[in-house]
């Protein structure tokens, strides 16, 4: 198999789109994207209305006519792109999230926007993107802010702790990585909360050489069988003392994505999505990529 046949190029790339200025960057980024992979986009547009009333037939018929001009002109905007990437289009009365997961279902990738960095706002239409992130059936990319650098040093970014999840997250950023002939550079983080009054014993700097040793580790034997499988992508690991969150947050700022798992080794697994994912979306300066469970 060639490292071009690992990805998902029959699946759609699903993108919601209201018209608003945060999912056409959505919709850029995705057309982008769907250009990559060589497959089509999906269209996807949800929309609420008065279950009942006595003006419920005009206000259902001003939806529908919303509706039609946001998936016309989000097609149209593909089109002038893109002019031979095929189109569909799906709309439907209620919550717009509840829309995309339903559509992620056989997708190669779900693209959803969201509004300004530090808080969680609402997608579109008031569906939550950490809710489309934390349930979706395929990987999903929250794209606040477009990338601001496409220097030849700008890369995918992805975080890594040692978990059978963040190893698929790997894997996903080598294929970001390799479609955009872009390094991957795959973090791995520790934190040593010290008190030498409570350890007088313990030598310090020979713990934390201990853990960097264990951490250089754990993140070389992620990486190894992905470099097999893409022998010309330019890997580069980076194994830092910081949190998690604060780490990618900062090195996003020269990223074209970031990726990590939507779970880590230490979360609660009644959690669909961990505090380091929703920590990367809140503060990433660059669209983040949350890659869930294979399902059982």
């Amino acid at each position: 198999m060639s490292t071009t046949d690992l990805r998902a190029t029959t699946r759609p790339v699903v993108v919601g789109v209201d018209g608003r200025p945060h999912t056409r960057n959505a919709l850029d980024w995705a057309i982008d994207e769907a250009v990559r992979r060589r497959c089509a986009i999906k269209l996807v547009h949800g929309r609420s209305v008065p279950v009942q009333g006595p003006h419920i037939e005009p206000l259902m018929a001003a939806s529908d006519e919303v509706a039609k001009r946001v998936l016309h002109e989000a097609e149209q905007r593909i089109h002038s792109v893109s002019p031979s990437t095929p189109v569909s289009t799906a709309t439907g009365i209620g919550s717009p999230g509840a829309l995309l997961v339903d559509a992620s279902t056989g997708a190669g990738l779900v693209v959803v926007g969201a509004r300004g960095r530090g808080t969680v706002s609402s997608a579109f239409l008031g569906s939550s993107s950490v809710d489309v992130a934390a349930r979706a059936h395929c990987p999903v990319v929250v794209v606040r802010e477009l990338p601001t650098t496409s220097s030849p040093a700008s890369g995918v970014v992805v975080g890594s702790d040692g978990s059978p999840l963040s190893t698929t997250a790997i894997g996903e950023a080598f294929d970001e990585a390799h479609a955009r002939q872009a390094p991957p550079t795959v973090v791995h983080t520790w934190l040593l909360d010290y008190d030498d009054s409570n350890f007088p014993l313990v030598d310090a700097e020979a713990l934390q050489d201990r853990m960097v040793r264990q951490a250089s580790d754990l993140t070389a034997q992620a990486v190894a069988d992905w470099s097999q499988k893409f022998p010309d992508v330019d890997v580069r690991v980076r194994v830092l003392n910081a949190h998690p969150v604060e780490a990618l947050a900062e090195l996003s700022r020269e990223a074209e994505l970031v990726v990590v798992g939507s779970r880590g080794r230490g979360g609660f697994r009644g959690l669909l999505l961990g505090s380091v994912s929703q920590g990367v979306l809140h503060h990433a300066h660059c669209p983040v990529m949350v890659v869930r469970p294979e399902p059982d």
